[in-house]
């Protein structure tokens, strides 16, 4: 299931909005059945780790899906695509992201729970979740 939150900044009137969950092409699935895919849903770089892993294990499972990270410097809010790959139950590869500003490691946030955050835009802490809405199953 999936939800997209709309943020908006209540000073420059600036709005993003951010997804989180699973969607149709971005979802848990064998490595392997996602790499025999004729399209690449990841990153370019996230994509070539992938194949190596793949070449080293054949045996790897592929668990992705769209996640909502906060720089804990900036403040900002970042929609990614988070990835991991397991092996039975150990992780081989985390997705891992920094801050597009600072180069922080963004963490993972609980946008369920955040009330507000810096905006993009005009760096100040009036961006505010405006609506949240129920996108797919």
């Amino acid at each position: 299931m999936g939800h997209a939150y709309q943020y908006r900044c209540s000073h420059c009137g600036y709005s993003q909005e951010f997804n989180r969950g699973h969607g149709y092409h971005v979802h848990s699935q064998p490595l392997s059945k996602y790499l025999n895919q004729p399209r690449k849903y990841f990153h370019y770089k996230t994509h070539d780790v992938l194949k190596k892993l793949a070449e080293e294990n054949s045996n790897l499972y592929l668990h992705a899906g769209f996640q909502v990270y906060k720089c804990p410097k900036c403040n900002l809010l970042f929609d990614k695509t988070d990835v991991a790959v397991f092996e039975a139950d150990k992780v081989v590869h985390k997705s891992d992201f920094r801050c597009s500003r600072c180069r922080s490691r963004l963490k993972l946030t609980n946008i369920h729970r955040l009330k507000r955050a810096n905006c993009p835009k005009c760096q100040k802490r009036t961006f505010h979740l405006q609506q949240m809405n129920l996108l797919w199953d």
